[in-house]
Parts: structure tokens; C-alpha cells; sequence
């Protein structure tokens, strides 16, 4: 990478650009790592990361990598994705309790589906459907589930980008997927069987927000031969709306959490 590249980008770009290499990357990073990731160059990348660090964005592990503070983390709480994952949260535990089963809530980035919570049965479970990981929206349950409730010229859009095939039942055909999509609209749920991983498929209904357009969607995660998908589906169905729900009622605080408000005030 050569110097000429970087003016496409202005300097907020740039610290942008750095920052989403550990989107992209998901683990610690190397300096030239980071540099690849974001297309900066090496003296660049230093420069910013030095700069970054100092402001409390990032921190050094014991073998010199770089990686996300928890300043972040602070900042992330007040997005409304994460609002969306404090009003879901119970109704996510259920159903993890009910299935024993890894559950997910989802919603669109982009051309990505992102998971902004994940209830995990085995908690070595290393793959992309964690709390931040990405998966392009026609390769998931959810992402079929959101894509599906877009606008038609948002659709198109879609369909003119690379699609992306994990295994031979990935949907990745364009006219299977537009037909697809019209049947979870009508269906209001979609089984996606073996789409990501032979030995696994997924579940997925809408959550509906407060304007009447769907936000998010309810994922779960099954072992293929073990359950038969049919029978989860209603508990999935009825997980999106009750958050669904529970999106439309306003937060009743507990009155510890308003005792410790008002101290904090000192209006006690």
C-alpha cells in the first residue's frame, strides 16, 4: 500500500478505517496487521494507533498486539442496537433456557447481519455468530429474516454484490433468493437448513420496532439430526414478539436503580 491511496480518505476516515480492522478482524492485532486491515500505510497506522491509544481506545496484550478497550464497550452501551439488546435480554434467556440451544439477536449493518447478543450452549464456541460478528445477509436465518423486510430497491442493490456460498443449500442463486424472501414475508419466519455449516442450521422471526418497520430478528441455532427445526419454531415466533412487545412498553426502573439515581444527584 503506497502513500498515493490514503487521500481517498480524510484523517476521520483514516482513525475509521483502523478502528474497523478489528471489526473485521475479530482477535488482537499486529501493527502491520492493522495496516493491512485498514489499507493504511505502515507509518500511518503507528502514528494513529499511537494517538488512539493515548485518547484510551486501545490496549497492548502481553505479546505486543493491539486490541479494543473497554472505553469502547462504554461507548457501544449508549447505541441504539444496544438499547434494543437490554429490552430483548430476558426474553433471549428464555428461550436459551427452554432449548438449551445457542440464540442470537440480530440486526442489519450494511450488507451484513451483526449479532448484538449471543447465548452460547458451549461457551468454547468460537464461530462468527458472537456478539459482534458479521455474516452477509442472504447466508443466515436472521439475515434472510431482515434482508426479506427491506425495500424492493434495497433488494436489487443486494443482489448486484457477490453472494457468497458456505455450502450447496446457501442461498445464492438471485431468483431463489427473491422467492425466498417473499416467503418469509408471508410465512413471518424462515428455517435456514444447513446454509451456513453442514452440521447446523438456524431459525430465525422479525422484531418489530416502534415505527412499525423491522429492526432485528430473533435467531436460533440447531444441530442438524439432533431436533427436528419444525417443532422450535412457534417458540422463536413468540420470542419476536414479545420483544416485540416489550419494545412498545416503557421501562419500569427498579427503585433501587432510582434511589441510587437520586443519591447520585444528591437529591436524596
Amino acid at each position: 500500500m503506497n502513500d498515493l491511496a490514503e487521500p481517498k480518505l480524510t484523517a476521520a476516515g483514516r482513525v475509521l478505517a483502523l478502528l474497523d480492522a478489528f471489526t473485521k478482524a475479530g482477535n488482537p492485532l499486529s501493527l502491520s496487521e492493522i495496516s493491512r486491515q485498514a489499507g493504511l500505510t505502515l507509518t500511518t497506522t503507528h502514528r494513529l494507533v499511537k494517538e488512539v491509544v493515548q485518547w484510551g481506545g486501545l490496549e497492548l496484550d502481553e505479546s505486543g498486539r493491539y486490541y479494543l478497550s473497554g472505553k469502547m464497550l462504554g461507548l457501544a452501551s449508549t447505541s441504539q442496537a444496544m438499547c434494543l439488546r437490554e429490552r430483548a435480554l430476558p426474553h433471549l434467556m428464555e428461550l436459551h433456557y427452554q432449548t438449551g440451544m445457542s440464540v442470537q439477536l440480530a440486526v442489519r449493518e450494511k450488507h451484513e447481519v451483526m449479532y448484538v447478543e449471543a447465548l452460547r450452549a458451549h461457551p468454547n464456541y468460537t464461530g462468527r455468530n458472537k456478539m459482534g460478528g458479521h455474516f452477509q445477509l442472504h447466508v443466515t436465518a436472521s439475515g434472510l429474516v431482515l434482508l426479506a423486510h427491506e425495500r424492493d430497491e434495497y433488494v436489487e442493490d443486494y443482489l448486484q454484490h457477490p453472494l457468497k456460498r458456505y455450502t450447496e443449500h446457501t442461498i445464492a442463486d438471485p431468483g431463489h433468493l427473491r422467492s425466498t424472501l417473499k416467503d418469509i414475508r408471508q410465512q413471518g419466519y424462515f428455517v435456514a437448513h444447513r446454509c451456513v455449516s453442514p452440521s447446523a442450521g438456524g431459525i430465525a422471526a422479525p422484531i418489530v420496532g416502534l415505527d412499525g418497520e423491522v429492526r432485528a430478528a430473533v435467531g436460533l441455532t440447531y444441530e442438524v439430526g439432533k431436533v427436528n427445526p419444525a417443532a422450535l419454531v412457534d417458540l422463536v415466533r413468540v420470542n419476536a414478539t414479545r420483544i416485540t412487545r416489550a419494545l412498545r412498553e416503557k421501562p419500569q426502573l427498579d427503585p433501587r436503580t432510582v434511589d441510587f439515581n437520586r443519591r447520585q444527584a444528591g437529591i436524596a
